[in-house]
């Protein structure tokens, strides 16, 4: 082959190359404002592996719901309350506990509200956890708080893969009970869409995060006393989904 043909060929095989990867990012980006990208992320993150448990971890029923802190906002008399994704965890507990009543473990800094929310429903029985301030955190608090094999983990479906990975390097194995988000996915609206995709994104950097650079300032639960767990935290409005 002359060296001119060579030169057409190597063009056209740039120029095909540049047309793939040029469509597929757009694709991406359109996908964002629709619930494919989402759609997508939660079945890859359903498909995940879970680091290995004990046996009896496998094998036992779940024996309570664990409820992780989704944030705390403030109400228009600059009261301290749930925002809407812990509210969602709180009503999905809540539901989950009136067909199955089991204890609830509330962990995260948002702990103190949930519980609150959950006694003005009817609920009591409830274990507090509120030191933890990431994920990391919620599980290995929640593993020192109460010896626990198999549980019931509500969060949002997103941060789920995330946090079951957590509870399973703590030896707590999870039936995901997934609370929904403030906003449903729907064709006609792009920005509820996009919510969802920025969630997404959000869980997937953190989740290879975790992998591969794991946070250090997830604590070892012995690190923390008895007393530790049980004493609200200063600062409030911290998002446990970290």
């Amino acid at each position: 082959m002359r060296f001119s043909e060579r030169m057409v060929t190597l063009f056209r095989i740039i120029n095909i190359t540049f047309i793939l990867g040029s469509t597929s990012v757009i694709l991406v980006i359109i996908s964002l404002f629709t619930p494919l990208f989402s759609q997508a992320i939660v079945y890859i993150f359903s498909l995940l592996p879970l680091p290995d448990m004990p046996a009896a971890a496998m094998s036992s029923p779940p024996t309570a719901y664990v409820v992780l802190g989704g944030g705390l906002t403030n109400d228009h008399n600059n009261q301290i309350i749930l925002n809407r994704y812990s509210l969602n965890r709180a009503r999905t507990a809540a539901g989950a506990y009136h067909d199955l009543p089991l204890p609830i473990v509330l962990s995260g800094a948002e702990a103190p509200w949930l519980g609150q929310w959950l006694m003005e429903h009817g609920i009591d029985g409830l274990i507090s956890e509120n030191a933890s301030m990431n994920t990391c955190e919620n599980a290995r608090f929640t593993a020192k708080r109460i010896p626990l094999r198999h549980v019931y983990l509500i969060t949002d479906s997103y941060h789920m893969a995330r946090a079951r990975r957590q509870f399973a390097l703590n030896g707590i194995n999870s039936t995901p009970l997934p609370a929904p988000l403030p906003v449903r996915r729907d064709w006609m609206k792009p920005a509820h869409n996009l919510s969802h995709s920025r969630r997404a994104v959000y869980e997937v950097a953190a989740y290879l995060r975790d992998l591969i650079r794991p946070q250090m300032d997830c604590r070892h639960a012995n690190d923390v006393t008895s007393q530790q767990l049980l004493t609200p935290r200063g600062n409030a409005a911290k998002n446990s989904d970290e």
